[in-house]
């Protein structure tokens, strides 16, 4: 059946907090990243309009994810990369992991091509970080150094130390020098985008 936005929020906390409940465990550090880093800092929760999950690791965090905390996730949750679906190879250059709704699946419509992934439904990506050998203390992603105007550089002592905010009610960790990061990515990230810019995307989730 179809669900909302509210419902599809609820579910994408859920994989977020499956993932915070296997790092806790283990030691290992992350952070909400991009438009959910943005949510937490000026909602309080999820962008209204947004229909995904993001978090940042460094490499040696995601190997120890690797290692132990894949197997712990819940039998509904699907952990989605190139090894575990050939499919999403095409797309790694943008994001090396994701974990999946295994309950839903997003529906595109006619101007956006479908993913032809088995596993298609509400994501978690992980940005996977690593140094950046042109620019002194900076880290970027896979997708940062394959669009060059997009290398916004996250410095290491943003993320050496994190703090935490609140989600949806629930405190996550965020990076300890996120104004500085979040002015980079946004510009003045404060302030709301044009009504117009508002929209939820026309992706609609299913339950399956």
């Amino acid at each position: 059946m179809n669900i909302d936005i509210k419902e599809a929020h609820r579910r994408m906390l859920y994989l977020l907090q499956s993932f915070d409940t296997v790092c806790k465990k283990h030691d290992i550090d992350y952070w909400l990243d991009y438009g959910t880093l943005l949510g937490a800092i000026r909602h309080q929760g999820f962008i209204p309009w947004d229909t995904d999950t993001d978090v940042g690791m460094l490499r040696s965090d995601y190997a120890l994810f690797l290692e132990k905390g894949v197997s712990e996730l819940p039998q509904d949750i699907f952990f989605q990369t190139p090894e575990t679906e050939p499919a999403m190879a095409p797309w790694s250059w943008l994001v090396e992991a994701r974990l999946r709704d295994r309950h839903s699946r997003y529906v595109p419509d006619k101007k956006t091509p479908a993913e032809p992934m088995q596993f298609g439904g509400l994501q978690l990506d992980l940005f996977i970080y690593d140094w950046d050998g042109k620019y002194e203390n900076a880290l970027s992603n896979s997708f940062e150094r394959n669009l060059s105007e997009s290398r916004i550089h996250l410095r290491l002592d943003e993320v050496e130390y994190l703090d935490t905010a609140r989600f949806e009610g629930v405190e996550f960790p965020v990076p300890s020098g996120y104004d500085a990061y979040l002015t980079r990515c946004y510009g003045d990230y404060r302030t709301f985008p044009p009504e117009e810019e508002r929209q939820i995307p026309e992706v609609v989730a299913w339950s399956v």
